[in-house]
């Protein structure tokens, strides 16, 4: 079996609470994107859930940057480790021997549906579903795995040419109990890496690693395709 190592987290949050509630978006935020996209559009792919082939439409397999131009992580890729998203990690993945020939691994990409869902672009013949954690952490499922209570897996959007980003880089938007102003990046250690939140409003200090949120930085998540005409992991870990 290959593994592609994650880091291992020295935090763990609680599963017993519900989502924060959203506070007002920010506005014109230092090195942040402005809140005007054109509107998405989508494919049909074969996509599989539950062992079962189904055609559903979905976006192009997409990966993603942390986009804060006065930060020290601008243009960093997200990568998702350990059932979370980080900036400044490596990519988790694995890939059973009897498989043979097996996916790169070490790239996160991702897709939307045009039900608002997302998902890795994995080979695996269940979903990972990427959704919002109970305390506002950005995590993906074991395939076919049912999500933490309290969780929200929708709405996704994958909004076009956002400005002043060049022609042809989206911008990877959660939505699902509110308007969110964009992602938070909350540093393990002085240097990193930084686990991704929802940039909801109510996050407290004890949900964060370091246990300050004052300490995170706030960033859009940029897509850009992912063109391989196979998955780019057999499965996320």
């Amino acid at each position: 079996m290959h593994f592609s190592a994650p880091l291992v987290l020295a935090s763990l949050f609680s599963l017993s609470h519900a989502l924060p509630q959203l506070g007002e978006p920010a506005q014109a935020l230092p090195g942040r994107l402005p809140v005007s996209y054109n509107q998405p559009t989508y494919k049909t792919y074969s996509h599989k859930s539950g062992g079962v082939a189904a055609e559903v439409k979905a976006s192009q397999p997409f990966t993603i940057k942390a986009y804060n131009s006065v930060s020290p992580i601008h243009m960093m890729d997200i990568v998702a480790s350990n059932g979370s998203f980080f900036v400044g990690n490596m990519t988790g993945s694995l890939c059973p021997i009897e498989v043979g020939e097996c996916p790169v691994g070490n790239v996160t990409a991702l897709q939307v549906t045009r039900k608002g869902e997302a998902q890795l672009d994995a080979q695996v013949n269940q979903t990972q579903a990427v959704y919002i954690g109970p305390h506002g952490q950005l995590r993906f499922s074991l395939p076919g795995g049912e999500l933490e209570e309290g969780s929200e897996n929708a709405t996704f959007t994958l909004q076009p040419n956002p400005i002043p980003a060049p022609p042809g880089i989206a911008a990877f938007v959660f939505s699902g109990v509110g308007r969110a102003t964009g992602y938070l990046a909350c540093p393990i250690a002085e240097k990193g890496p930084w686990q991704v939140f929802a940039g909801l409003g109510g996050i407290k200090d004890s949900w964060v690693p370091g246990g300050d949120v004052s300490t995170c930085i706030g960033i859009d998540a940029l897509a850009t395709n992912y063109t391989s005409p196979v998955p780019a992991a057999y499965q996320y870990v």
